[in-house]
């Protein structure tokens, strides 16, 4: 019996080394309508993925954004579908694209499926409404 329970444990142990989802970095740039983003007065670019499945509750938000590219990038994000969360913040922090995209609303989807992965998010310029 002594022996028996460490060979168990070690095959329960293996089963589950097969089924990790990698953990990506992923970067693009965001436009709206083929055009990048501006900021006349200064501001700031908000980039979060929320995971569909909704028995995942974690987000991940962009640390790396640069304004003046119009660009992101994310780390530690597990490969999964996600929805994307984008919001245009001007120095008095009002997002110029009125909220159509933020976590409550967007319905814009990404596959984050490898390390390096390049996801370019281009918003309509005429949305239809989003989630509710």
């Amino acid at each position: 019996m002594q022996r028996t329970l460490p060979a168990i444990a070690l095959f329960l142990l293996s089963c589950g080394c097969g089924s990790r989802v990698p953990i990506c970095t992923v970067s693009g740039t965001v436009t709206r309508g083929g055009e990048k983003l501006t900021w006349p007065d200064g501001g700031s670019l908000l980039i979060i993925f929320l995971p569909v499945d909704p028995a995942k509750t974690e987000r991940y938000t962009a640390r790396d954004t640069d304004t003046a590219s119009s660009s992101y990038k994310l780390s530690g994000v597990p490969a999964g579908k996600y929805l994307v969360a984008v919001q245009q913040f001007s120095p008095r922090f009002m997002d110029a694209l009125g909220g159509r995209y933020d976590p409550g609303h967007t319905d814009y989807e990404v596959d984050v499926t490898a390390d390096g992965q390049v996801l370019n998010i281009d918003l309509p310029t005429n949305p239809t409404p989003g989630r509710k």
